[in-house]
């Protein structure tokens, strides 16, 4: 299954969730007849919905190879509401729910902020007979792009840009790698992190050569 395909089962997944925990947080505090009955309805959705959730990111994760900053508090936040939403609708308490609802959507929105942000760089040793910038040029290209573009240029995790087919001059590729790139539907488009904060001048022009040097 490509990345895309499970970025927007991911996705989808998420928001459906949230949406069923806000009912049901709402039923708890309004009618709790009434949120009997959907948990009854819903049992078997919310199990597949939850599943969906669960594999879809792990899968990515395992694709992606990393992480970052703002996912892994996400991820503390979702561990965290698991056991708290199911003390809260096993024993009926509405501030428990509440709780569980606020670091759900506070997990939700650490996923949303994440999509701008840069991963977390890897650690990179360059040896060989390669001057500085070139060394320069491999080692923040393996630490920051990789991840998404692949060693070869090719890996295209979530439509991310075919680098050995790429024509775009060493000053465009520059501008990309500073501003990053805006996300579109569908879902599966997530879009380029902006390094400007991340990288300094001297990285991103050698990290920019590097590139080109990665087309057939």
């Amino acid at each position: 299954m490509s990345s895309s395909l499970l970025a927007t089962l991911h996705l989808i997944s998420v928001q459906l969730f949230l949406l069923l925990y806000i009912v049901k947080t709402f039923l708890l505090l309004a009618n709790k007849k009434m949120l009997e009955k959907m948990v009854r309805i819903t049992k078997v959705p919310e199990m597949i919905i939850s599943t969906v959730f669960l594999v879809t990111g792990i899968w990515l994760l395992f694709i992606l190879g990393a992480i970052k900053m703002l996912i892994v508090i996400k991820l503390i936040l979702v561990f965290i509401s698991i056991p708290v939403s199911i003390v809260a609708f096993k024993k009926q308490k509405k501030l428990l729910a509440l709780l569980s609802l606020v670091l759900i959507l506070g997990a939700y929105g650490m996923g949303e902020a994440a999509k701008k942000k840069p991963f977390i760089p890897t650690k990179v040793e360059v040896v060989g007979n390669a001057d500085d910038v070139a060394k320069l040029g491999i080692k923040t290209y393996i630490a920051n792009c990789a991840m998404c573009h692949g060693k070869d240029g090719m890996k295209m995790y979530r439509d991310a840009k075919d680098l050995t087919v790429s024509g775009l001059d060493q000053s465009s590729i520059e501008i990309l790698i500073r501003e990053g790139t805006p996300g579109s539907w569908p879902y599966s488009k997530a879009g380029m992190p902006a390094f400007g904060k991340t990288l300094n001048e001297e990285e991103i022009i050698a990290v920019s050569a590097y590139v080109q040097t990665l087309r057939k």
